[in-house]
Protein backbone atom coordinates (compact mmCIF):
# COMPACT_ATOMS: atom_id res chain seq x y z
CA UNK A 1 0.00 0.00 0.00
CA UNK A 2 2.69 2.41 0.90
CA UNK A 3 5.05 1.62 -2.42
CA UNK A 4 1.04 2.14 -4.05
CA UNK A 5 0.99 5.47 -2.36
CA UNK A 6 4.47 6.67 -3.28
CA UNK A 7 3.98 5.86 -6.81
CA UNK A 8 0.56 7.53 -7.17
CA UNK A 9 2.45 10.72 -6.24
CA UNK A 10 5.58 10.07 -8.33
CA UNK A 11 2.70 9.79 -11.74
CA UNK A 12 1.04 12.99 -10.29
CA UNK A 13 4.12 15.34 -10.12
CA UNK A 14 5.44 14.47 -13.37
CA UNK A 15 2.17 14.65 -14.57
CA UNK A 16 1.92 18.23 -13.53
CA UNK A 17 5.56 19.14 -14.24
CA UNK A 18 5.17 17.87 -18.02
CA UNK A 19 1.89 20.57 -18.34
CA UNK A 20 3.40 23.48 -16.85
CA UNK A 21 6.24 22.35 -19.42
CA UNK A 22 3.86 22.33 -21.86
CA UNK A 23 2.29 25.58 -20.67
CA UNK A 24 5.58 27.57 -20.71
CA UNK A 25 6.40 26.25 -24.65
CA UNK A 26 2.64 27.67 -25.81
CA UNK A 27 2.71 30.73 -28.08
CA UNK A 28 -0.07 32.31 -28.88
CA UNK A 29 0.82 33.71 -32.72
CA UNK A 30 0.16 32.22 -36.43
CA UNK A 31 4.05 32.98 -37.32
CA UNK A 32 7.09 33.16 -35.51
CA UNK A 33 11.01 33.09 -35.87
CA UNK A 34 13.53 31.66 -33.86
CA UNK A 35 16.85 33.20 -33.14
CA UNK A 36 19.51 30.70 -33.32
CA UNK A 37 21.84 32.57 -31.13
CA UNK A 38 19.78 31.76 -28.13
CA UNK A 39 16.97 29.90 -29.13
CA UNK A 40 14.26 32.55 -28.09
CA UNK A 41 11.31 32.47 -30.28
CA UNK A 42 9.54 35.49 -31.42
CA UNK A 43 5.64 35.89 -32.69
CA UNK A 44 6.04 38.12 -36.17
CA UNK A 45 3.83 39.95 -37.62
CA UNK A 46 3.12 41.81 -41.15
CA UNK A 47 1.97 45.49 -41.63
CA UNK A 48 1.61 46.48 -45.19
CA UNK A 49 4.66 45.89 -46.86
CA UNK A 50 6.54 45.36 -43.79
CA UNK A 51 7.38 42.28 -40.70
CA UNK A 52 8.19 43.16 -37.28
CA UNK A 53 8.72 41.14 -34.59
CA UNK A 54 5.69 41.37 -32.28
CA UNK A 55 7.96 40.92 -29.59
CA UNK A 56 10.47 42.80 -27.47
CA UNK A 57 14.00 41.69 -27.90
CA UNK A 58 15.56 39.42 -25.30
CA UNK A 59 18.76 39.06 -27.00
CA UNK A 60 21.77 39.48 -24.09
CA UNK A 61 24.40 41.61 -25.47
CA UNK A 62 27.45 43.41 -22.65
CA UNK A 63 25.57 46.52 -21.57
CA UNK A 64 21.95 45.09 -22.22
CA UNK A 65 19.74 45.30 -19.14
CA UNK A 66 16.48 43.62 -17.61
CA UNK A 67 14.53 44.60 -15.04
CA UNK A 68 14.15 42.53 -12.27
CA UNK A 69 10.40 44.08 -11.85
CA UNK A 70 9.37 42.83 -15.38
CA UNK A 71 6.54 40.56 -15.27
CA UNK A 72 6.70 37.51 -17.34
CA UNK A 73 4.50 35.33 -19.09
CA UNK A 74 4.50 33.13 -22.32
CA UNK A 75 2.87 36.13 -24.91
CA UNK A 76 4.18 39.19 -23.08
CA UNK A 77 7.82 39.60 -22.61
CA UNK A 78 9.10 42.58 -21.72
CA UNK A 79 12.34 41.81 -22.97
CA UNK A 80 15.87 43.62 -22.08
CA UNK A 81 16.58 47.51 -22.53
CA UNK A 82 19.52 48.28 -24.85
CA UNK A 83 21.31 51.39 -25.26
CA UNK A 84 21.97 52.93 -28.82
CA UNK A 85 24.96 51.20 -30.26
CA UNK A 86 23.84 48.08 -28.59
CA UNK A 87 20.39 48.09 -30.47
CA UNK A 88 21.68 48.87 -33.59
CA UNK A 89 23.67 45.45 -33.67
CA UNK A 90 21.49 43.43 -32.03
CA UNK A 91 19.15 42.13 -34.67
CA UNK A 92 19.57 38.59 -35.84
CA UNK A 93 21.02 38.18 -38.79
CA UNK A 94 17.97 38.83 -41.50
CA UNK A 95 16.59 41.24 -39.28
CA UNK A 96 17.70 45.21 -38.55
CA UNK A 97 16.75 48.41 -36.07
CA UNK A 98 14.01 50.33 -38.10
CA UNK A 99 15.22 53.26 -39.26
CA UNK A 100 12.89 56.49 -38.34
CA UNK A 101 11.77 56.22 -41.92
CA UNK A 102 10.89 52.73 -41.40
CA UNK A 103 8.69 53.63 -38.38
CA UNK A 104 7.34 56.44 -40.53
CA UNK A 105 6.24 53.53 -42.67
CA UNK A 106 4.77 51.78 -40.17
CA UNK A 107 2.51 55.11 -38.94
CA UNK A 108 1.53 55.65 -42.43
CA UNK A 109 0.31 52.67 -43.12
CA UNK A 110 -1.74 52.96 -39.81
CA UNK A 111 -3.38 56.22 -40.68
CA UNK A 112 -1.02 58.55 -39.89
CA UNK A 113 -1.46 61.88 -42.12
CA UNK A 114 1.64 63.20 -43.98
CA UNK A 115 1.72 66.17 -41.89
CA UNK A 116 1.90 64.67 -38.67
CA UNK A 117 4.20 62.05 -39.52
CA UNK A 118 7.62 64.08 -39.96
CA UNK A 119 6.57 66.25 -36.54
CA UNK A 120 7.97 65.76 -32.85
CA UNK A 121 6.34 64.70 -29.83
CA UNK A 122 2.89 63.46 -29.59
CA UNK A 123 1.41 63.40 -33.43
CA UNK A 124 -1.43 61.44 -35.10
CA UNK A 125 -4.45 60.68 -33.85
CA UNK A 126 -4.87 56.63 -32.19
CA UNK A 127 -1.97 54.93 -33.93
CA UNK A 128 -0.15 54.38 -30.63
CA UNK A 129 -3.62 52.66 -29.22
CA UNK A 130 -3.75 50.78 -32.42
CA UNK A 131 0.31 49.32 -31.56
CA UNK A 132 -0.37 49.05 -27.56
CA UNK A 133 -1.07 45.69 -26.04
CA UNK A 134 -4.27 45.26 -24.52
CA UNK A 135 -3.54 44.82 -21.23
CA UNK A 136 0.03 45.83 -18.86
CA UNK A 137 -0.83 49.77 -18.89
CA UNK A 138 -1.30 51.48 -16.02
CA UNK A 139 -4.53 52.94 -16.03
CA UNK A 140 -5.31 56.49 -16.75
CA UNK A 141 -8.35 58.88 -16.46
CA UNK A 142 -7.85 59.90 -20.04
CA UNK A 143 -10.80 58.45 -22.64
CA UNK A 144 -9.88 56.10 -25.56
CA UNK A 145 -6.15 55.69 -24.55
CA UNK A 146 -6.52 52.08 -23.89
CA UNK A 147 -4.72 49.19 -25.98
CA UNK A 148 -6.46 47.74 -28.99
CA UNK A 149 -3.24 46.04 -30.55
CA UNK A 150 -5.17 46.26 -33.45
CA UNK A 151 -2.53 44.69 -35.60
CA UNK A 152 -0.73 42.16 -33.36
CA UNK A 153 2.41 44.50 -32.34
CA UNK A 154 1.65 44.21 -28.85
CA UNK A 155 3.40 46.81 -27.63
CA UNK A 156 3.95 46.21 -24.01
CA UNK A 157 5.40 49.21 -21.25
CA UNK A 158 9.01 48.09 -20.41
CA UNK A 159 9.79 51.72 -19.10
CA UNK A 160 13.36 52.31 -19.72
CA UNK A 161 16.83 52.90 -17.96
CA UNK A 162 19.48 55.57 -17.57
CA UNK A 163 22.19 53.86 -15.20
CA UNK A 164 23.05 56.96 -13.97
CA UNK A 165 19.38 57.31 -12.21
CA UNK A 166 18.17 54.50 -10.31
CA UNK A 167 18.42 52.48 -13.03
CA UNK A 168 14.88 51.64 -13.85
CA UNK A 169 11.56 54.04 -14.39
CA UNK A 170 8.10 54.50 -16.01
CA UNK A 171 7.59 50.39 -16.22
CA UNK A 172 3.94 50.16 -16.73
CA UNK A 173 3.85 53.69 -17.74
CA UNK A 174 5.94 54.02 -21.39
CA UNK A 175 7.06 51.51 -24.45
CA UNK A 176 10.15 53.07 -25.48
CA UNK A 177 11.96 52.36 -28.89
CA UNK A 178 14.98 52.82 -30.38
CA UNK A 179 15.09 53.50 -34.18
CA UNK A 180 18.76 53.17 -35.82
CA UNK A 181 19.17 56.83 -36.99
CA UNK A 182 21.20 59.37 -34.97
CA UNK A 183 19.75 62.75 -34.52
CA UNK A 184 22.38 65.49 -35.16
CA UNK A 185 26.26 65.20 -34.18
CA UNK A 186 25.91 65.91 -30.75
CA UNK A 187 25.25 61.96 -30.37
CA UNK A 188 21.25 61.60 -29.93
CA UNK A 189 19.16 59.04 -31.03
CA UNK A 190 15.59 59.19 -32.59
CA UNK A 191 13.18 56.57 -30.84
CA UNK A 192 9.88 56.48 -30.81
CA UNK A 193 7.21 56.03 -26.97
CA UNK A 194 3.62 55.08 -26.57
CA UNK A 195 2.41 56.46 -23.21
CA UNK A 196 -0.05 54.65 -20.57
CA UNK A 197 -2.35 57.90 -20.56
CA UNK A 198 -2.34 59.30 -24.94
CA UNK A 199 -3.24 57.26 -28.16
CA UNK A 200 -0.49 59.32 -30.36
CA UNK A 201 3.14 58.01 -31.13
CA UNK A 202 5.78 60.07 -29.84
CA UNK A 203 8.35 60.53 -32.23
CA UNK A 204 11.32 62.27 -30.11
CA UNK A 205 15.54 62.32 -29.29
CA UNK A 206 17.12 60.89 -26.74
CA UNK A 207 21.10 60.64 -25.25
CA UNK A 208 22.15 56.96 -26.62
CA UNK A 209 23.30 56.14 -23.30
CA UNK A 210 19.75 55.85 -22.50
CA UNK A 211 18.21 52.13 -22.65
CA UNK A 212 15.09 51.40 -24.33
CA UNK A 213 13.69 48.27 -25.43
CA UNK A 214 14.44 47.21 -29.23
CA UNK A 215 11.93 46.04 -32.04
CA UNK A 216 13.15 44.03 -35.32
CA UNK A 217 12.47 44.43 -38.59
CA UNK A 218 12.79 41.80 -41.68
CA UNK A 219 15.63 42.74 -44.09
Amino acid sequence: MKNLLLTSLILLTSATVWTGCKKEETKNCSNSFTDNRDGETYCIITIGTQTWMAENLRYNTDSSLLNPLNPSSVNSEYGRLYNFSEANIACPSGWHLPSDDEWKTLELQMGMDLNSVNNIYYRGSNEGAQLKSTNGWDNSSNNGVEGTDSYGFNALPAGEANPSYGPYFNLGKYASFWTSTVYDTTGGGWNRTLSYDKAEIERSYYSQSMRFSCRCIQD
